[in-house]
This record gives C-alpha cells, structure tokens and sequence, in this order.
C-alpha cells in the first residue's frame, strides 16, 4: 500500500446478496464511505490523475464512427425532436445489416432503452477495484457510479436502481479503450418514459489511484465553471436533472462523468393497437359450413374450423425475409391501420359430456399457442388436449405466425423460426411478436364477443356447444411463450395461463440461445458482427452492437410487458395469475432454445417467485426480488397482487433424452401442476398453484 490510498476491506458477499437494499445504511455503504474519504484527503495529487471524456458538439453528425462514445450514451442531447439520434453508430466491419438496423431506425425510437447497456469514456485507465462490486453497491449514496431516478414525476423519485458495470481498457472491434459499460440488473429493467441520471463520482479511481476528473466541458455543464456558448444549451437542459441529483445526496462538485437520459415505454404501441383494433375490426366468427368432427375418444372429442377475420397490421411482402420486404405496421397521419385480414384453422377439443357434463354457462377453454415449427394440432399430439379435457376444459390451437396453412406461411416449415425471429429485416424484427399477440386478441373475441359454438348439427353429443366468456386461460409454449405474454399484458380477456420456455431479454437471446440450428449465438459473432477468432471474446452482454439490438426490439421484448401481467396492470384490468416452468439441471445446463437465465430474468421481472425446492438460486432474485415460496399441500393460492392473483416460476430437472425446453411436457410431475393450475383458474379468478 503506497501513499495514503487503501482499498476497502472485503465484505461478506452472501451478508450483501441476503440484504442487497440495505446498502444506504449497512456496513457496506460505511466501507465505501471510508474508501471514499481516504482517496480524497488530497494524498492522492502525486498519482496521475484521469479525465472524463465529455462532449457536448454543436451538431450530432459530429459524433460518427469512433468518435461516437465521445459523448455519453445514452443521453437526452442525443436526442433531435423529441427522437433518437443513431446516425454514426459505428460499424467499423461496413456491415450492411448493422446499416440498415441504424438507418431504420434513426430518429424512430421516442426513448431509450430500459435494459440495454450504456457507455461512458475516459481519457485514460481507471482502477477497476473502486467500480462497484455488486449491484447492490451500486445502491448506495456514496459509491463510485449510480443511477438515479431524477424525473420529479416519478413515484421513485431520488431512489438508485441496481446495476451492473462492465470497464473495458483495451480498444476492440467495437469497443473505444477506456470505456466504462452500465446497465440495469437483468430482470429489473427501468421504469418508461422516466428521466435518469448515471452518476460517476470522485470515489472512482484512475489506474494507480489517482483522481478521477470531470473534463472541462463538463464542468461547464455541471455549473461549476461559467459555459462558453458551445455548452450552454447542454447546461441548461441538464440543470433540472443535476438539481435532482443534488437533491438525492451528491454534490455536483464530486461529478465526474454524467448520462441523463429519459427511457422509452416500448409496451405502448402495441397497447393503443390493441384498442384499436377492439375498436376497429369486426369481431371474428367461425364458418359454419367449415366445422367438422375430427375425432372422438372416451374422453373427449376433436372439432376443426375456420374463424375469421383476422386483421394484419404489418405492411410490405410476406413473409418480410428481407429489409426491403417491409413488414412494419401500417400507419396513417399518425393513426394505426389495419392492412388486410385474413382466415385461420382451428382446432377444438371438448371434454366428453360423460365426464363433464356442459356448465351452463359453458366450458372453460384455453388458448394454446404452440411453439416454432408446430401447428393448429400441437397441443393434441403432445396430448395437452387429452390432460386438459380430464379435467374438463376445452383446448383451443391455431397455426402461430408463419406457420401451417397461414397466408404468410412459407413453402419451407423450415423456414418458419427464423422468419419470426428475424434478424435480416429489422421492421419484421419488431412486429412479428407484436402481429402475434394481436392475433390472440382476435381469437379471444371468438368466444367473449361472437360466443362460439359448435353447432349441434357437428356435435358428437347432437346438441350444441358451448364455451365460458368469463373463462378464458392461456396456454403459450416456446414462441407461443413470447408472444403470449404481450398478449397478457396487453389484453384483458383471459384470467391467466401457463407460459412453458419463454424467455425474455434479448441481449440474452443474443448470446446464449443455441437451438434449433443454426446457433443464433454462433451466428452474431461471426455472421451479424463479422468477428474472427479472439475478436469474438469482445462480447458479452455489455457489447455495444448487442445493446443496440436491444434497444430496438424492445417493442417484442416481455422482460418490458412482465410488469403489467400482475404488479402493475393496464388501467381497470384484472391481475393474472400466471404459472411459469423452466427446464434446467443443478449445474445450469438445460434449455437451449430458451436460455434458461432469461427465463428466470423473464420471471424477476414479472415478480414471480422461484418454488422451492428450486434447481438452483438464481443470484439476481437477491437484488430485490421476491423470496422463494413452499407450495404447501393444499396448494397456493393469493401469493401475488395483494391476494388477487397466484403464480411460481417451477424449475424441473431435465428428462432423460430431452431439452429442458420441454419439460411441461415430459416431466409428469411439470406438466400435471401446469394442468391443475389451469383447472384451479378456470374454477376462481385468482386461481391457486398445485403442490409438485
């Protein structure tokens, strides 16, 4: 130890991961006081003091190429009209999709990111040891970078948000040197349309322990020297979030480096065309000439169909393979417009009447959306049908999104996952998931506005059909998991469901997803960022390139729709109880279609609890999610929203032979609570979760 500068002693990592909020008043936060107070008792001025790197150009289009991260991303001078500036990202391979991601959507994005990472440059290396070594460091008033709530109307106004850091010395591919990364903590992702300020303060270090300082223009900035007529305006906009952030316990004086930005709300297109198209579209119904028996067996009997109409909000030439096919949603003077409508098959299984005699009001049905390369029957092959009519609901399948006999469908089935998943054509890449819920809107209006029936003329029992308004479940796998909890949050038809391999972020998607063929992770290093050998360990889930993929598909990311599906519904919706399973093995392996972490941030992010016994811990839950629960024998029912609604997120040991992908399907166990908790939803609004 030389001079005066000392390192904070080692605090206990479980004490902090069992009590991460507590930092502003434990010993932790006393540590970094500490630490702070030493570096700057003025023993320092010997060592080689680092700037800030911090710009504030008279026009945007000077920030181009390398010279990008020169001034903080994300920030709201950045922004021109209200929108995004992302002219001049770099591309340093000339990579004609990253153009044609930046030149889409350049000026489109109202916002930024509420989960993707941000960047803040220095003039030279700084001593890593000083960064906060958890988020919950990150929570406390006096640590080193923070991030904090500054828009006055805000609920949590003043109060820091975990995060995690990320400082790359060495310049990349993509990467300038000396570039500190920021981002929320995966599963809580920053609340819309909401002002923040990222704070580094003095108690940053350079390399050796010198001081850290802000840079001129900065200071300038900041208030704290007078500024010159190029930093003015950037002053001036600044000066209500740098009063926040002195009004939150840090003096401008201790500022070094500074990003102040105000977030999107990527839920909030998808909303208003849901309630347009309530508004605007004729409530589907089924073609009578086109119902058939398709089977009967003891326990129950198999109807098809064709429903319609079906309205479309995407543009262009289906199925959008490429950029210049479109597939963007339709829009007038401002105003959603439908663009066309089109029919769907269906499949119906009905409970035997032996079994089950008809309610009066009907039987419960759930809406089962299958996953990539299934169909209308999905659910009747995996026998979900047959399970699900034992216990007297009826089980609806459709063909999802470029699937089966749809019109967009592609002559390939092959073909169908990456065309939903499309990386080649970003308008495709943020509508897809979104036209995907819209159609379970739809098909929800089947039964509470057109009350579907099978007509008594195809009944097996030779009277007619029918099915419970009130009593619509949901039942989404795979694909049909992404899109279905839009559709959750989005809509207010079914009381809940079963979400079964849907995961959330897609920075995680980006990194770690593996199947089907080919590995989406393989392909973004060497296909999608066109890095070669030891380039590729530049990236990782703070990359810049994967930011900015994160940052435009968040309108189909349901890490940002988790929130409304119970913790904070849309106005005058109900809260649904959701049941959530994920596949993985004590040692993490497991789901390799959907990463199993962003399952679980899927889950933190909704509120979910983990059910106990778990596989494993999940370390992000101990940052402010809740504690796992012990389903007891009668089962748990009220858990969630104040009593109102009941939910878990069930882990399951892999089955031998198969991927954890499928686990509600192969594990006897996984898939009976899934069906007792629909069974439970269908009998109470708020449902109860079975014991395993």
């Amino acid at each position: 130890m030389s001079g005066c500068f000392a390192r904070a002693p080692a605090v206990d990592l479980d004490e902090r991961v069992r009590h991460p909020l507590r930092m502003r008043a434990s010993s932790a936060a006393a540590t970094i006081a500490a630490s702070s107070l030493v570096a700057a008792l003025g023993c320092g001025d010997a060592r080689p003091s680092v700037a800030s790197i911090w710009v504030s150009p008279a026009h945007l289009v000077e920030l181009r190429g390398a010279r990008f991260f020169d001034a903080p991303w994300p920030s709201d001078l950045r922004r021109e009209g209200g929108a995004v500036r992302l002219d001049g990202y770099p591309n340093p391979r000339r990579l004609r999709l990253l153009d044609e991601y930046v030149g889409a959507m350049d000026s489109v994005l109202d916002g930024f990111s509420p989960a993707a990472a941000g960047y803040l440059r220095f003039a030279g290396p700084i001593d890593v040891s000083s960064l906060p070594e958890t988020p919950a460091f990150a929570m406390s008033p006096v640590g080193s970078v923070q991030l904090i709530d500054v828009d006055p109307g805000s609920p949590a106004r003043g109060e820091r948000r975990p995060i995690s850091v990320h400082f790359r010395r060495e310049a990349g591919v993509y990467w300038p040197e000396n570039t500190l990364a920021f981002m929320p903590v995966m599963g809580f992702p920053l609340r819309p349309r909401t002002r923040y300020a990222l704070v580094v303060t003095d108690a940053l270090r350079g390399e050796g322990g010198g001081r850290v300082e802000a840079s001129p223009e900065l200071r300038q900035a900041l208030g704290i020297d007078p500024a010159g007529a190029d930093v003015e305006a950037a002053r001036a906009a600044l000066a209500p979030a740098v009063d926040e952030i002195e009004a939150a316990g840090v003096e401008r004086e201790r500022i070094v480096h500074l990003a102040v930005f105000t977030t999107s709300d990527p839920t909030a297109e998808l909303f208003a065309l849901r309630d347009h198209l309530l508004a605007s579209a004729p409530p589907p119904a089924a073609q009578p000439a086109l119902f058939r028996l398709v089977k009967r067996a003891p326990s129950w009997d198999e109807y098809a169909g064709v429903y319609g109409p079906s309205p479309s909000y995407q543009i262009g030439r289906a199925p959008y393979a490429t950029h210049a096919d479109g597939g963007g949603f339709a829009s007038k003077a401002g105003e959603p417009v439908i663009a066309g409508y089109f029919d769907l098959r269906f499949s119906i299984t009905v409970p035997a009447a032996s079994r089950c005699p008809m309610p009066e009001a009907g039987y419960p049905v759930v809406l089962y959306a299958h996953g990539t390369g299934g169909d209308y029957r999905s659910y009747v092959r995996s026998h979900t049908g047959l399970a699900l009519a034992e216990r007297c609901l009826a089980v609806m399948g459709v063909d999802q999104i470029f699937h089966g006999a749809r019109p967009e469908a592609p002559q390939d089935a092959a073909q169908a996952g990456p065309l939903f998943y499309n990386v080649q054509n970003v308008y495709a890449a943020r509508t897809n998931a979104r036209q995907s819920a819209l159609d379970e809107v739809q098909r929800a209006r089947l039964f509470t506005e057109s009350r579907m029936t099978v007509p008594a003329g195809v009944s097996s029992t030779g009277e007619e059909i029918r099915f419970d308004p009130s009593k619509i479940l949901f039942f989404g796998h795979s694909q049909g998991g992404l899109n279905g909890p839009l559709y959750l949050a989005a809509d207010d038809s079914a009381r809940g469901g079963v979400l079964s391999g849907a995961s959330a972020v897609m920075s995680i998607t980006l990194l770690e997803k593996t199947n089907p063929p080919p590995s989406i992770a393989a392909l973004v290093k060497s296909v999608f960022l066109g890095l070669m050998g030891d380039e590729e360990g530049e990236v990782n889930e703070f990359h810049p390139a994967i930011s900015l993929a994160q940052s435009i598909v968040d309108v189909v990311d349901p890490i940002h729709y988790a929130a409304r599906l119970f913790v904070a519904p849309r106005d005058g919706f109900a809260p649904k109880s959701i049941y959530m399973t994920e596949g993985i093995n004590p040692d993490g392996s497991g789901d390799s279609y959907a990463p199993p972490l962003g399952i679980e941030m899927h889950a933190l992010a909704m509120g979910l609890p983990l059910q106990s016994p778990a596989q494993r811990l999940i370390r992000e839950y101990g940052f402010g999610g809740p504690a796992p629960v012990e389903v007891p024998p009668e089962g748990l029912a009220g858990n969630l929203a104040g009593g109102r609604a009941s939910g878990v997120l069930a882990q399951w040991p892999v089955a031998e032979g198969s991927d954890g992908h499928f686990v509600v399907f192969d594990v006897p166990a996984a898939a009976a609570q899934a069906h007792g908790f629909l069974q439970s939803l269908a009998d109470a609004p708020r449902g109860r979760v079975p014991a395993p």
